[in-house]
């Protein structure tokens, strides 16, 4: 569970949670383990209504990119957010950025990082319409010398 989920059930503010846990893990001496993003990716697909096809392919993704060594260290809702982001443009079903990190309740700027930084791992062939490219100085200068007809 996450601090919002406690904080939500016990009627009491994130902050106030926070320092309790706190206070509590250091009293008690816990080791907390790391968050795994594989435990978040479930609750993020049904909350962003995501095809159990798309939810394999995420769990997938995110268990090359552990292998690979990137999941350490980073925020588990986001990468979970944005492993079923790639995984959606990998089955074609058109998944938003704002869709999945609203569904993490992350924001959308951290499911763009992170799914840079997966699509390293992951070759995701993007087949959506890419910008006109931009016309180098050679090329301009060359079309621009060119004789142009003037209409008399």
């Amino acid at each position: 569970m996450t601090l919002d989920d406690v904080a939500a059930a016990s009627g009491v503010g994130k902050i106030v949670v926070a320092r309790c846990y706190r206070s509590l893990v250091l009293a008690l001496d816990l080791r907390i383990p790391i968050a795994d993003p594989t435990e978040c990716l479930a609750r993020v697909a049904s909350r962003a209504k995501a095809d159990p096809r798309v939810e394999a392919d995420a769990l997938e993704i995110l268990s090359k990119a552990a292998k690979a060594g990137i999941v350490a260290g980073l925020h588990p809702t986001g990468l979970a957010a944005s492993a079923l982001y790639l995984a959606s443009l990998l089955d074609g079903q058109w998944m938003t950025q704002g869709g999945a990190a609203e569904a993490a309740g992350v924001r959308e700027a951290t499911v763009r990082m992170q799914s840079k930084r997966l699509r390293k791992i992951v070759e995701v062939q993007s087949t959506r319409t890419t910008r006109k490219k931009r016309l180098s100085w050679s090329e301009l200068r060359a079309s621009r010398s060119s004789p142009v007809e003037v209409p008399a």
